[in-house]
């Protein structure tokens, strides 16, 4: 960003009450401050043409651009943040983009949204753009445009809502933008720009209302995707227009966009959506026939580089893995979401471990996972090791190091390195003198699961207490392995006691010698609230603490494979959902019972992806939820079936040198390519043929038959 450019916005003396805004979605000065969406733009004219031009745009709250007319991209890079968070991120980052001009002209139009509308919307307390472009000419020389007081601004009346846009409103006049005073620490943003590809629902054609007539078309897309909507009304002069948006299921069709207009408009919607059709409703209220020429979705996505690919001889696998990889790419935009219909905040790290897991064999890029790393990091130091939710917080220690393993990326270990060890103090005041957490402010997240009504979202202790335990401790004995590769022995011993301390505590306490079974939680009472409610005096055994309990070797390793078995043979234990199913996976391979139950647990998804559109959030619904069907957390079988087969293994971080022990388990054959920085992994696999593997020559590579 040049040195001189400005943050500007609306002239405080003419819009007083347009000077500030909510800090998050969750901030209760949300409810107080009327929706803004505020126009700018500048134009210059050269007598050379200008070649192309370099942009660095930032935003708050958010913002769309357009150079001489044409879209370029929207805004800002998330910052970041929580669930429930009501202060800003320390960072603001800003977009850099790259354009051909081959004009004379150069034109800027930018809408600022200042409000926030969904969760990951983030701000500074206060609405502004800045912006900077170097302009290169054809003849070699350059010049910088900036923002500063030159600009014109105005609201854009029309849009009176995030969702609500009148064509027929008085426009507001064009003045001269305010420069105001900085409340941003600008970064430019480490990631490459989204991008948007126009998806065209595949029913649609010119649609005609006659004058004072109602018509209503649904519209099909062959996808769920993460969009925004583009419509174009070629003639009339009035009409009333809802847009309603659903997933799978047209009783569930919602309101998402409401346009009236008394003529030909071009129209674009603010919000990012999903949806895999769409209902227009279209009342011409005018006195002339209504068209509708066009309507799309312009689909926008993180731009993934490579792409991995999985073709089996069971075809049902093949759907469950693709299926999945459509999950990832809808959910991959400026930070790594749970769901394009949800949007919610770096609070899901279950959500984004998974997803980054997901990545690593299915694209070649992963600084959006650094990125998400870091924003949480800056987060847990903000709060001093708090996140909302409480055990999903400690499964960041697992994405912070499978990232490094991937990429040797060392430099990501101090640069957290504050936000690890005031995570893992904050859970180590959570402990008492037996050496297990039982007074966190809550056991949030176990997995998308009712038992007794009690919701494993945010459940008593004995219902949550054990696996939170387990993380803890798979977090502590992570970091002690992070905190070493980083040199910092004073902290890996004191993880480490703690560690084997917690280990020990947690045979003491969570097992049932009688049944042979790790438990739930304790039957000890505290004081309640409404993330916490209250104990409950039954004990629950359930696949997640055992499974946990195996995955980070807190039982016995002579005990483990048998443990497994119990569980996966006892189908009177609470099961997870998909989200959680992750985890067992990893278990059940790790005791060398996959070709046994693994492929078996897999093929559970088979229903998850009857709905050819999306990926559906669970096995079952829970009541009065309704869940999505673009949810990534479910998607665990696109990383688990290339890995798994491959037997894929990091034995020095950063691909130097991998492993691979094939096994087709009950496949005749499969075909796999695992996209890396360093080129495509790719393996013919055979039942009773020798494997096809190919490694990039800079990898390292041991293949065990």
């Amino acid at each position: 960003m040049d040195n001189s450019a400005k943050w500007i916005w609306l002239d405080n003396g003419l819009y007083p009450l347009y000077q500030q805004s909510e800090r998050t979605h969750f901030d209760p000065e949300r409810e107080k401050n009327k929706f803004v969406a505020a126009e700018f733009k500048i134009k210059k004219n050269y007598g050379k043409k200008i070649k192309t031009v370099n942009i660095d745009i930032s935003a708050d709250v958010k913002f769309i651009l357009y150079i001489n007319g044409e879209f370029i991209g929207t805004g800002p890079v998330c910052a970041g943040g929580d669930f429930a968070n009501v202060r800003s991120m320390p960072i603001h980052y800003y977009n850099t983009y790259k354009h051909e001009v081959n004009d004379n002209s150069f034109g800027v139009y930018v809408l600022v949204q200042k409000n926030t509308v969904v969760q990951c919307d983030m701000s500074q307390g206060r609405p502004g753009l800045i912006f900077s472009a170097e302009l290169l000419f054809e003849d070699g020389s350059r010049e910088i445009v900036v923002s500063d007081e030159q600009w014109l601004a105005r609201v854009d009346n029309k849009r009176y809502a995030h969702n609500k846009t009148d064509y027929t409103l008085t426009e507001d006049i064009w003045r001269n933008a305010s420069a105001v005073e900085s409340v941003w620490k600008l970064e430019k943003a480490p990631l490459k720009m989204l991008c948007e590809e126009e998806i065209k629902p595949i029913n649609f054609k010119e649609i005609t209302v006659e004058p004072k007539q109602f018509k209503s078309v649904v519209l099909e897309f062959d996808k769920i995707y993460s969009c925004y909507y583009r419509l174009r009304i070629s003639s009339g002069n009035g009409c009333f227009i809802i847009i309603e948006d659903f997933e799978k299921d047209i009783e569930k069709a919602a309101a998402v966009e409401v346009i009236t207009a008394n003529k030909p408009i071009e129209f674009r919607s603010l919000t990012l959506t999903s949806a895999g059709s769409v209902k227009l409703n279209i009342f011409n209220t005018g006195d002339v026939p209504l068209t509708v020429s066009d309507f799309s979705a312009c689909f926008s996505h993180y731009p993934s580089e490579g792409e991995g690919s999985f073709i089996s001889s069971d075809e049902s696998l093949n759907k469950i893995y693709e299926m999945g990889k459509w999950a990832l790419k809808i959910c991959k935009q400026t930070i790594e979401l749970d769901s394009p219909k949800h949007q919610e905040n770096l609070g899901c790290t279950g959500d984004y471990f998974i997803a980054s897991l997901m990545n690593y064999f299915t694209h070649s890029d992963t600084e959006l996972t650094r990125l998400d790393i870091i924003r949480t990091a800056n987060y847990l130091e903000m709060t001093n090791g708090f996140m909302f939710h409480t055990s999903y917080s400690l499964i960041w220690v697992l994405m912070l190091y499978d990232y490094y393993m991937f990429t040797d990326d060392k430099k990501v270990f101090e640069e957290t390195k504050k936000a690890l060890i005031a995570l893992l103090e904050r859970f180590n005041g959570y402990t008492d003198n037996r050496g297990i957490i039982s007074s966190p402010p809550n056991y949030m997240f176990v997995d998308w699961l009712v038992v007794d009504g009690i919701s494993l979202h945010h459940p008593p202790a004995a219902l949550g207490q054990a696996v939170m335990n387990a993380f803890y401790y798979g977090a502590l004995m992570t970091a002690v392995k992070i905190l070493e590769i980083n040199g910092d022995e004073v902290y890996a011993d004191k993880y480490n006691n703690r560690a084997k301390k917690l280990k020990a505590a947690f045979n003491t306490y969570f097992y049932d010698n009688e049944k042979q079974l790790y438990f739930d939680g304790l039957n000890e009472n505290y004081k309640s609230d409404k993330w916490l409610p209250p104990n409950t005096d039954n004990r629950y055994y359930s696949w997640h603490t055992n499974s946990l309990a195996v995955l980070f070797d807190i039982a016995p390793d002579e005990k483990q494979s048998e443990l497994m078995r119990r569980i996966l043979n006892d189908k009177t234990l609470i099961m997870p959902q998909p989200y959680f199913m992750h985890f067992v996976l990893e278990a059940i391979y790790k005791t060398g019972l996959f070709e046994e139950y693994g492929m078996e647990q897999l093929r559970r998804w088979n229903g998850m992806v009857e709905f050819k559109k999306g990926l559906q959030e669970g096995w079952y619904d829970m009541s009065g939820y309704g869940f999505d069907y673009s949810h990534v957390w479910g998607g665990t079988p696109t990383y688990q079936l290339p890995s798994k087969i491959l037997g894929f293994k990091m034995e020095e971080p950063g691909l130097k040198r991998i492993s691979m022990k094939p096994n087709l388990f009950d496949l005749s054959y499969a075909n796999i390519k695992i996209p890396t920085p360093l080129g495509d992994i790719t393996a013919e696999l055979k039942k009773g043929g020798k494997p096809v593997i190919n490694v990039p020559k800079d990898i390292e590579c041991d293949i065990i038959f």
